[in-house]
């Protein structure tokens, strides 16, 4: 078992085994904050661009961080709605899970949210 991987069947269930550094490519930092940051990258895999979510369970606190993780895999992996940014999975890599998620970008939402019932988008 690789290390980092939890020994709890149920919960080693909840990330791939996989190595994230050897699937995301051309990490860019496009956000930050409390709970860690967030990147632009590209799954080598499928060439698939996604957001990436880094999140330590390291130093204070890492059993509530590490609690918080789980729950959040928890709660993504149950989202399946049109209207939801989608989960693509998460990695545990030396004390840091990496949430991959579909990218979505600021025009692309605009043009999703536009219609009866949506926004309006006026360009600057």
């Amino acid at each position: 078992m690789r290390k980092g991987v939890p020994k709890d069947p149920d919960i080693a269930d909840l990330f791939y085994k996989d190595d994230p550094e050897e699937i995301f490519v051309g990490l860019h930092e496009i956000g930050h904050g409390s709970f860690g940051a967030v990147y632009f990258a590209t799954n080598s895999h499928t060439n698939e661009v996604v957001a990436i979510k880094k999140m330590s369970y390291s130093g204070k606190q890492t059993n509530e961080k590490w609690q918080d993780i789980i729950k959040e895999v928890k709660f993504l992996r149950q989202l399946k709605h049109a209207n939801t940014i989608e989960y693509k999975g998460c990695y545990l890599k030396e004390h840091t899970a990496w949430v991959s998620e579909s990218h979505v970008t600021f025009k692309t939402l605009c043009k999703q949210l536009t219609g009866p019932g949506y926004l309006v988008y006026y360009p600057l």
